[in-house]
């Protein structure tokens, strides 16, 4: 789908995607830190895995168990972060910018075409 600048009709438009961009790195700090108190968990989990290897299974398992659960964590908000975003950046704000005249300005589903509207002949 070839999208034109509302303003002008140029083609020369791209997505700036701030919501996005900020979804997902606001979810992955959120997220990171939900990880970290899931990671006390896990290393839980790997202290119990790691005792089969003594004392140093027992470090080396919760260790992994906490660094896994926040790699997680952060990487399962920063997913749903962008998701959030990209629904703000499609819907709130305006998310195409146009190279040409540097009008902003969103694209609604419900707006006719640039150039189109009813025509009758």
């Amino acid at each position: 789908m070839i999208i034109r600048c509302s303003a002008c009709g140029s083609t020369q438009v791209f997505t700036r995607n701030y919501g996005k961009k900020i979804g997902a790195v606001t979810g992955g700090v959120a997220g990171t830190v939900t990880g970290i108190s899931g990671a006390l968990s896990g290393s839980r989990v790997g202290m119990a895995v790691g005792m089969v290897g003594g004392p140093v299974g027992i470090a080396v398992g919760s260790i992994a168990g906490a660094i896994i659960g926040g790699l997680i964590g952060g990487a399962s908000g920063s997913v749903a972060g962008a998701k959030v975003g990209a629904v703000v950046d499609e819907r709130v704000l305006d998310n195409y910018e146009c190279r040409d005249c540097g009008h902003t300005f969103s694209l609604m589903l419900s707006d006719p075409p640039l150039g189109g509207g009813n025509r009758h002949e």
